[in-house]
């Protein structure tokens, strides 16, 4: 098997779909006009629904593959999502858009956490590292390019704007002419140690970095939901400027992706803290601000950070998770990753009560003592494991 530039490009290509179904967002407005008897809530669900679909199938897309195979439950879930992405184009019944939107969500969530498993099934080590910062880095190109592409493909109308998930086509066609199975090329764990596929199963590992990547993402998605407010509520900016700056975040996250191989090289087992440490550093320049510049770099530092954070978490799951189960483990941490997402308002909340003040930014500084507790934790065991990797060595 050759793992050139062009199967790597191939399976990393599968990535530039994941997040976008939110890319048609901005369809909402027209999208109500055409649904004039849908209450907005109802048009709304159009663009939340996927993501609903998304956790569900993330966890069946593990027995699925048990099943059919890796490669085979990519290829089916590209061709339903492909299906699924374009009905829009040619429907003005309610009914068959959100079925449409349902199965754009079932067809990711088929292939979601394959498409970091199986970068695990094929690298090792440094490249495996780089690989998936990599695939990280390609979900928010392609979720950039995408919006981009679907906003201006609104100037003419909703309909039209659906045509942005054709570019699932090309991406099939590569997926299926360039990346091998990996059952059929002896690769994954189960095949070697037996002819009897493992059983799937999780450890305690594996469920501490998902609780770990879940309160996280609770707190980081403050610099998203909350900073608009932070800015206009302090009188030093608009939401204008917050959206440059998370503009700006999604651009240095992305490039954090494409560098988180060389960065890996060089902190290795103390990603974690020191990823947590950036990121708390960031909510504390937030919390702090009272220019647009100051929140912006805090902003540019949060979303380095968790970038760097992610992939991280995702590359050790595939190492510490039990024989065979690579693809439930990273499953379990998509899934923690969707939830802490969606419970983020309950737990800004929480946040905001703990601060003991209405103003926003208590939420930020409250959150950047969070972190910097959990970066100090995160040493701290990663210290005591070396002590004991070297005690046992001795």
């Amino acid at each position: 098997m050759k793992k050139g530039w062009l199967m790597k490009f191939s399976l990393l290509s599968i990535s530039l779909v994941l997040t976008s179904a939110g890319a048609i967002s901005g369809n909402i407005p027209a999208m109500a006009k055409t649904f004039t008897n849908e209450p907005l809530s109802s048009v709304e669900m159009l663009t939340t629904i996927p993501a609903l679909m998304v956790v569900i199938f993330v966890l069946l897309s593990s027995f699925v593959a048990k099943k059919i195979g890796s490669k085979q439950t990519v290829v089916l879930g590209l061709i339903i999502a492909l299906v699924s992405g374009l009905v829009p184009v040619f429907s003005t019944d309610f009914t068959v858009v959100l079925i449409s939107r349902a199965g754009l969500g079932v067809g990711f969530g088929l292939f979601n956490s394959l498409a970091v498993s199986m970068i695990s099934d094929f690298f090792d080590g440094d490249t495996r590292a780089q690989l998936i910062g990599f695939q990280s880095a390609f979900q928010g190109l392609g979720t950039a390019i995408m919006t981009y592409v679907a906003g201006q493909l609104l100037k003419t109308n909703w309909h039209v704007t659906f045509w942005i998930y054709a570019i699932i086509l090309p991406i099939l066609v590569l997926f299926i002419l360039f990346v091998p199975s990996p059952e059929k090329e002896g690769l994954q764990a189960q095949t070697k140690s037996s002819d009897k596929p493992a059983k799937q199963s999780t450890n305690v590992q594996v469920i501490g970095y998902v609780l770990f990547l879940f309160v996280v993402l609770v707190i980081y998605m403050a610099a998203q939901v909350k900073l608009a407010l932070l800015l206009t509520t302090n009188g030093y900016g608009s939401a204008t400027d917050a959206a440059n700056i998370i503009s700006i975040m999604s651009i240095g996250g992305m490039l954090a992706g494409f560098a988180f191989g060389a960065v890996f090289k060089v902190v290795r087992q103390y990603t974690i803290p020191f990823s947590v440490v950036l990121m708390a550093i960031g909510f504390l320049c937030l919390a702090l601000a009272n220019n647009v510049i100051l929140a912006g770099f805090g902003g540019i530092l949060t979303g380095i950070s968790f970038s760097l954070f992610v992939p991280y978490l995702f590359n050790q799951v595939s190492i510490v998770s039990p024989a065979g189960s690579a693809t439930l483990s990273t499953s379990l941490l998509l899934v923690g990753s969707n939830l802490g997402s969606s419970m983020s308002p309950y737990g800004l909340a929480l946040l905001s009560m703990l601060s003991g003040t209405t103003a926003v930014n208590g939420i930020f500084m409250v959150g950047s003592i969070i972190l910097a507790a959990m970066a100090v934790i995160g040493f701290i065991f990663v210290l005591s494991r070396r002590n004991k990797q070297v005690l046992k060595e001795n």
